[in-house]
This record gives C-alpha cells, structure tokens and sequence, in this order.
C-alpha cells in the first residue's frame, strides 16, 4: 500500500479494497466496482423542508432538527418532488491526502430519481473533503414518479482520489489518438481533432443522435406523468409503458423538447474507456443552451472497450431535461462533454457483463434495468 500510494490518481478496485481493511473506509466489499464504491441506503430517512448545503463545521444532524418536516418510513413511496436525506450505511475515515466525489448510478439517473451526496461541515454537493471522518447522506428527489426504496438500495457512488487526476489539455490528444476513444456507427475510429476543442479544454465533445436506424426507429424515450410506484427493488418487472413514451425519428431529424419534461437519448458516438482511466460526463456548458444532458455521469475503467481494447466502443446514454424555454434540438449538435481521469494503477477487473453490468453492451436509448 505505501509504494502504491506514492503514485497518484484515482484509487482501483484492488487499493478500494486495501482502505476496507485499514479501516479508512466502512463498506461491503461486494459494493466495490472497478473504480468506485456503491453507497447503499439505510433504514433511516427524514423529510424535508427543502434542498440545503450544511455550513462549514455544521452537523448534517442539526440540519435535520432544524429543518426536517417528519422522519420517513421507507415502507411507504417518496413522493414526487419531496426532498428526502437518507443516511448511508457507508462511512469515511480518511487521511489527510484522500478525498473523494460522488454522483448518481446510471439506474439511479435513467428513473429521474436525483441523488446528491452531503457531509458534515461542507457546503458543497457530491464532494467529500480530504481527511474526512464521519457520516455521508444522500439527498433524494424523485421527479418523475413516486419512488418505492429498499434498506441497502444501491442509488449512488463514490471514487477515491489522492490527487486531481484530470487528463489535462496538453495530454488530452496524444490519450484520445493512443486509445483511440470514439467511433461511429460503422465502428470506424473518429480521428477528427473537433473532439478535442482548447476551449473545451481537456473534455471530449459528444453529440446527440437523432436518427437512429432511419425514420420511424426508437431515438429515445420520455417520462410519462402519473402516480404510479417504481419499486427499485423489482429489476426487469414493470412495463415501460407505464412511466415512459418512445421517441420516433423523424424525417427533419430533430425534436421540440419541452420545458421541464425528462428525456433519454444517446449519442452518435460509442466512446470506449481504457482500463487505466475512468469518465465522468462534465456538467453542461451554459452557452450550449439552458438544459441538463446528464444526471448519471461516471464510467468505470472496461466500459465500450473490453479486456483488451476489442470492443469499438459502446454509445453513451442520456438523461436530459430543457430548463426555463422549449429546445430544439437537431442531429449531430452537441449535447455533453466526457473528461478522463488516470487510475493510480489499471484496476483487477473491468466493468463488463461478467460482473453483471447492466448496460455493458447498451447500443442505444436504453431505459433503466427496472423494466422489462
């Protein structure tokens, strides 16, 4: 551990497991993916009043005296739009040189169910400062249907850091050409240097794919309003045609998205992630217009590229919705940004179907694993 530790970046799976057994992290082993750890519910959760930060050296407890309207039982669905803090069965004990970022799981993002992780004393979401020790909460907000949890409910992740491990602009082009990151649909490599912008920085250009397999084919799907319950706990057992709608591709190749509605989409592009990396879909870019593209952005090491680099890449899934005016959005424009962060070391296994990832081998919109 301690040779280990003299490099820096992102932890894998292997050094994830080695803060287990030191104590810096309080976790089920079988929660570790490639690089990052699940974060399972427990049994105690409170509503609120309203989404907050905690100040700097203020308990999220004193929070929840202060501002919570009645504690929760899960036995019963959070509401639509309720703003619900869970506790997490996980807790952190970290050195001064470890810090961590959380963000939802995809099955968490595809469901409109947004999740943020909180801590004592910071007043920032999805960001567990260095050498913290203590609890972590999650703030929950179902959007679009009333949500049914279960004790132990995977909703949200963490990766460890002992340092910014960003792939910085000067390097971003000689990684992108070396793991040859993005193909098309005929699985050719793109080799355009557009990808790679210097006023995007050190982040790749994705763009949204609105023509499918030619008119009249599924592009995406969007959410349905109603009362009904999503039981998280029920995978592969409810109709999708109870919370969403297909999206058919038109001849103008575009769409009217409305104001407020959920999306999902994918992109043109399969982007592929080396085992020594992993990927994190960048927040949107307010000049690119006023709409989220993601909710669910990370993508452990082994995503679209197999043990070896033979697979060409697998298209990115979307979760979007337009604030404050409809967008039209049109084929091929831009619609997300994807940076790369270096792993301390290639993690001991990848994300893949052989670990039971779900969305592996997703080649398009694909809805939550909670449908049939």
């Amino acid at each position: 551990m301690e040779e280990s530790i003299k490099n820096l970046g992102v932890f894998p799976s292997q050094m994830i497991k080695q803060m287990i057994e030191a104590g810096e992290v309080t976790a089920d082993i079988e929660n570790i993916q490639p690089a990052s750890l699940d974060l399972g519910i427990s049994d105690e959760a409170y509503r609120m009043r309203g989404t907050f930060l905690p100040r700097r050296g203020e308990k999220i407890r004193d929070v929840i005296e202060k501002e919570s309207i009645y504690r929760a039982d899960l036995r019963n669905p959070l509401e639509r739009n309720g703003v619900y803090l869970i506790r997490l069965n996980e807790t952190l004990n970290l050195p001064k040189d470890k810090f961590a970022f959380a963000s939802s799981k995809s099955s968490t993002g595809r469901v409109d169910l947004q999740t943020r992780l909180l801590v004592d004393g910071y007043p920032r979401f999805d960001t567990v400062p260095s050498g913290y020790q203590g609890e972590l909460w999650l703030q929950v907000i179902p959007k679009s249907f009333l949500i049914k949890l279960s004790f132990g409910e995977r909703l949200n992740q963490i990766r460890l850091f002992n340092c910014q491990a960003r792939v910085s602009w000067q390097d971003m082009a000689e990684v992108y050409d070396t793991n040859k990151l993005l193909f098309d649909k005929d699985h050719n490599f793109i080799e355009t240097k557009d990808k790679i912008s210097k006023e995007a920085g050190n982040k790749l250009t994705m763009n949204i794919d609105l023509e499918g397999e030619g008119e009249g084919s599924i592009i995406g799907y969007r959410n349905i309003s109603h009362d009904q319950v999503l039981d998280f706990s029920k995978i592969g057992q409810h109709n999708a045609d109870d919370f969403f709608e297909p999206i058919y591709a038109r001849k103008d190749k575009s769409i009217l998205m409305e104001k407020e509605a959920f999306y999902i989409f994918c992109t043109k592009e399969s982007v592929r992630i080396p085992r020594e990396f992993s990927g994190e879909m960048i927040a949107y870019d307010i000049s690119s217009g006023e709409f989220r593209s993601h909710y669910a952005g990370f993508f452990d090491p082994g995503f679209g590229y197999g043990e070896n680099g033979e697979i060409k890449g697998r298209r990115a899934v979307l979760e979007v919705r337009s604030f404050d005016n409809n967008f039209i959005f049109r084929d091929g424009q831009p619609i997300c940004q994807m940076s790369f962060e270096k792993l301390i070391e290639p993690a001991d296994f990848i994300y893949s179907e052989k670990i039971g990832s779900h969305y592996a081998n997703q080649s398009g919109p694909k809805l939550s694993k909670h449908f049939r």
